[in-house]
């Protein structure tokens, strides 16, 4: 199958053209929600998200025709609930609004809305006509690697550093794009610029844990969330971090400890509901599949109560990875599918993308359990979705089913140019390593089978696959 450039990739490409801009463009008729809104960006810059949310939402109480509040609680909030309603907020105040902040309204309420095309349109003239403006080209970075386009969200924030090189946050985003591209070196060199432009900060210590995590640098990553606690007690990001680090480590219990220490101090219904998700993953960890289920059911009921939909499928979906019988995974899978479509207060990229994976999901399954007709009717459906879906979260599920489905074929060769497409899920990786391996390309899949091994994110698929894998490595190393 021949595969379709992102379409952010694409647009960005020819995006920065010169123009001229001194700084962010900012329409209020209130000097009150201006104070706030500059207050909510030093707040962000600092990854302060929630008291940066209040400012902004402030802001907003203050002149509720403050276009670009609206567009900015639309875009970086974590509330589901929210992010609609602002996003409509937004849309209807954008007369009111100025050129540059029109562009940055139709941006974030076309993406809200899985209108691609549209939204990097946008996006990619108000940065065309903003070339210097630093705030525009962190904001576009900051897309960029939701989207899971980390190599064009380095271009992004490094453009920001260039314009101002102590705007700490672009050098913290840029460290973690070059971590998940596993290039460690520069990604450490990065986060200690950045530690060093905010040395009394709760962040930057946080930032140098979670990247000493995923180098699998445990030690590091327990010492660096504690001094990050040191500084902020209530650096709830930190708390959570100890108990990710503890669950890659294999200490469950001790993970468990430090969740519920988190989800005592969340202050919204996101936070409690997304560290519950973790702490029951942990169960399926130590293959406690009992408790496991019990603990996401209780997160499914606790995320339907709280009308986040797409939590409530991502803990039903959760809960089918590991499942061993195949009807039952489906039936979760069904489940997760259903709590989508029940629950309306979601963005359509929210539901669609949390849709994407639930198929591949359910088409991976299948494959694996011999239900062809099953893996291509689900395979069809996330077809039909990528088809009008250009988002980097879309696309790439659709490629790890491609891939999945190719294997079960014998298209081996195909199979590696769509797996490689889905190389951050353990199940595509461990995929791609036998497609290697079937091909010839055993240095291929020897880096692929170190990088499976040395993958340390607390992802359901993580610790499904990784541990069990790294066993067999183990196993065949003291065979030989």
């Amino acid at each position: 199958m021949t595969k379709p450039r992102s379409l952010a990739v694409i647009l960005l490409l020819s995006s920065l053209s010169l123009a001229h801009a001194a700084g962010m463009e900012i329409t209020t008729k209130s000097q009150q929600a201006r104070t706030a809104f500059k207050d909510g960006m030093a707040k962000m810059e600092t990854l302060h998200r929630e008291p940066a949310l209040e400012s902004w939402r402030a802001a907003a109480k203050a002149d509720p025709d403050f276009a670009l509040a609206h567009a900015f609680l639309a875009m970086l909030s974590r509330d589901p609930v929210e992010q609609v309603a602002e996003r409509d907020k937004a849309l209807a105040s954008r007369s009111s609004a100025g050129p540059e902040e029109q562009l940055i309204v139709d941006w974030v309420a076309n993406a809200s809305q899985g209108h691609w095309v549209p939204a990097i349109q946008a996006m990619n003239e108000v940065l065309r006509q903003s070339p210097h403006d630093k705030h525009l080209a962190w904001l576009a970075g900051l897309w960029l690697t939701n989207q899971r386009q980390s190599d064009h969200a380095i271009r992004m924030f490094e453009r920001a550093t260039k314009i101002d090189p102590k705007f700490a946050d672009p050098w913290n985003q840029a460290a973690y794009c070059y971590a998940r591209l596993r290039n460690f070196d520069k990604a450490f060199t990065y986060m200690k610029r950045y530690a060093e432009l905010l040395p009394h900060e709760a962040n930057p210590m946080d930032s140098l844990a979670e990247l000493s995590r995923m180098a699998g640098r445990f030690d590091d990553a327990l010492k660096y969330y504690h001094a990050s606690l040191k500084i902020d007690p209530g650096f709830i990001e930190s708390q959570a971090g100890l108990g990710d680090t503890y669950a890659l480590m294999g200490e469950e219990a001790r993970a468990r400890a430090e969740y519920a220490a988190a989800i005592e101090k969340a202050t919204t219904r996101v936070q409690s509901v997304m560290f519950a998700l973790q702490s029951a993953a942990t169960y399926a960890r130590e293959q406690d599949f009992v408790h496991a289920d019990t603990a996401f059911q209780q997160v499914a009921q606790q995320a339907h109560s709280k009308d986040l939909g797409t939590l409530e499928a991502e803990a039903w979906r959760m809960m089918s990875v590991y499942q061993k019988n195949n009807v039952r995974a489906m039936e979760l899978m069904a489940k997760a599918e259903a709590a989508l479509h029940e629950q309306h207060s979601m963005s359509a990229t929210a539901r669609e993308q949390e849709l994407a994976i639930i198929l591949r999901t359910r088409s991976g399954r299948a494959i694996h359990d011999g239900s062809m007709s099953a893996a291509q009717t689900a395979l069809k459906q996330l077809r039909k979705l990528a088809a009008g879906n250009n988002s980097g979260q879309v696309q790439f599920a659709l490629h790890g089913a491609e891939g999945a489905m190719l294997m079960a074929q014998g298209k081996y060769e195909q199979a590696i140019s769509n797996l490689a497409d889905d190389d951050k899920n353990p199940f595509s990786m461990q995929r791609l390593i036998v497609a290697y391996t079937k091909t010839g390309a055993r240095d291929a899949a020897a880096r692929m089978s170190q990088t499976l091994a040395h993958y340390y994110e607390p992802t359901i698929e993580q610790a499904v696959v990784v541990p069990e894998f790294t066993k067999g490595l183990v196993a065949m190393k003291d065979k030989n």
